[in-house]
C-alpha cells in the first residue's frame, strides 16, 4: 500500500508533467519552447520518479543504475559491506570472553548455574570482584560490600553479588564458545 506522502508525490509529479503537456499542446507555449529532445527526457525523467515512489521495492532488485557514466552500485554493495561488518562483530564477540581472565569466567558462570555456595574469601577474590563490577558483569547486593568478603571464610557468593543484564549476555557467550571448543575437540579426536 502506498503512503500518503508518497501518493502527495506522485499526484505532484504526474500534474506537472500533465500542465506542462497540455500547455503544449494548447499553444500556450511558444514553438521555441515546446517538447524536445530535453524536454522529453525530464518527462521520461518524472515518469520513472513517480514510478520508483510508487515502488520502492524495486530498489530490492536493483544492483547497478548507471546515468551518464555515473554508475551507482546500489543494495548489492552495501549488503556485502554489512555481512562483512556483521563478520568482523562476530569475531569479536567470540573473542571477548577469552580476555576475560578464566577465574572471573569460572565466577561468572557459577552465578548464572546458582553455584555460589563454598567460595573462600580472600584478596584474590576481592579483586576479581571488583574487576568484575568495574567491567559492569556483576553488582553488588545492597547493604553488603565485596569488601565484608572476610580472608578464609567460606561464604555463599550469592549474597553478595548478581549478575547484570550485561554478565548474563556474555554468560552466554562463554558457554557459546566453551561448546564450540568442545565440539571443535570431540571432532579432532573422532578424526584420529
Amino acid at each position: 500500500m502506498i503512503s500518503t506522502g508518497r501518493k502527495a508525490s506522485i499526484i505532484v509529479i504526474a500534474v506537472a508533467v500533465g500542465v506542462y503537456t497540455l500547455a503544449v499542446v494548447l499553444g500556450y507555449v511558444p514553438g521555441e519552447r515546446r517538447i524536445d529532445t530535453a524536454n522529453l527526457a525530464i518527462i521520461a525523467l518524472a515518469v520513472l520518479c513517480a514510478f520508483l515512489i510508487a515502488n520502492p521495492a524495486i530498489f530490492q532488485r536493483l544492483k547497478t543504475f548507471e546515468v551518464s557514466g555515473v554508475k551507482f552500485e546500489m543494495l548489492e554493495r552495501v549488503r556485502e559491506k554489512q555481512a562483512e561488518q556483521e563478520h568482523r562483530i562476530e569475531d569479536i564477540a567470540l573473542i571477548l570472553p577469552l580476555l576475560l581472565p578464566k577465574a572471573e569466567r569460572k565466577h561468572l558462570l557459577n552465578l548464572a548455574n546458582g553455584r555460589t555456595g563454598d567460595y573462600k574469601g580472600n584478596a584474590a577474590l576481592r579483586a576479581e570482584l571488583r574487576r568484575l563490577r568495574t567491567a559492569t558483569l556483576i553488582r553488588s547486593l545492597p547493604e553488603v560490600h565485596i569488601g565484608q568478603l572476610e580472608d578464609n571464610a567460606r561464604v555463599d557468593l550469592a549474597k553478595y553479588v548478581t549478575l547484570t543484564p550485561l554478565g548474563d549476555r556474555l554468560v552466554r557467550r562463554i558457554r557459546e564458545v566453551e561448546q564450540a571448543e568442545a565440539e571443535e575437540e570431540k571432532n579432532q579426536t573422532d578424526a584420529v
